[in-house]
């Protein structure tokens, strides 16, 4: 009976585990819907804004700039409601992730578990942030002024300029759910021979989630980038100090 009593007390343990984990989900997806319907009032006089901070020669009423794909557009748009949301939500989502996990880690992967949550719900954002405010800028900058031919009009796209930010931007998103996912299976001691189970796998999602979304910009580029995020995010997931499984 002892066996068996373990047995339903670990069985019981696991469905309660798996109860609050299922409350912490629900509780991110009706804070997300809530946030995207936030951004949405507010993404087209933001998107208006970032345009104007671009060194471009857009003309008075900007004439120069237009969107060739209305789809596309649409598209771009609602991907950065969703991009502003999750990234507002990161904050929240560490919080709950250090919650749910605290009481059956030892005081070293508290610390090990704080330091990651902090790259990637807080600095990653920050990072997010200067890449649209500072870097993009300042490669457009960068590429006016190698010059361009002499009597040609230079019309832009504004599609496909928001799309370089928006691609940059769910890399860095990929990666940090990436490393959390990769952490969160050692920390739970889901691994053998000293790799998670589900490494593979979720490197291989992640991979042609990056492939697949990063627009025509980024052709020739996208394996490359690709493999140099998740092995980072490997790198990362591979520093933690848990037990490992059989």
């Amino acid at each position: 009976m002892t066996g068996e009593t373990a047995y339903i007390s670990y069985n019981w343990s696991l469905h309660e585990h798996f109860s609050e984990l299922n409350v912490i989900a629900r509780r991110i997806s009706f804070a997300l819907i809530v946030m995207c319907l936030f951004w949405s009032f507010s993404i087209d006089n933001l998107i208006t804004q970032w345009l104007g901070l671009l060194p471009l020669e857009t003309g008075p009423n900007n004439e120069n700039m237009s969107i060739y794909g209305p789809f596309d557009w649409i598209q771009l748009r609602w991907s950065a409601v969703i991009l502003l949301s999750f990234l507002s939500l990161m904050p929240l989502i560490s919080i709950q992730a250090y919650s749910f996990a605290r009481s059956g880690l030892y005081p070293v992967e508290r610390n090990w578990l704080i330091s990651v949550l902090l790259l990637t719900t807080t600095i990653i954002p920050i990072i997010i942030f200067l890449i649209w405010s500072h870097v993009i800028p300042i490669l457009f900058q960068i590429s006016e002024a190698s010059g361009r031919p002499e009597g040609v009009l230079v019309r832009y796209d504004a599609a496909s300029i928001f799309s370089i930010g928006m691609a940059l931007s769910w890399v860095l998103v990929i990666w940090s759910v990436t490393t959390i996912s990769l952490s969160l299976t050692r920390m739970f001691g889901m691994v053998k021979n000293g790799k998670p189970r589900f490494r593979k796998r979720l490197l291989a999602i992640s991979s042609g989630v990056i492939i697949l979304t990063l627009p025509i910009e980024f052709d020739g580029l996208k394996i490359l980038i690709a493999i140099l995020s998740l092995l980072s995010a490997n790198l990362v997931s591979n520093s933690f100090p848990g037990r490992i499984a059989t």
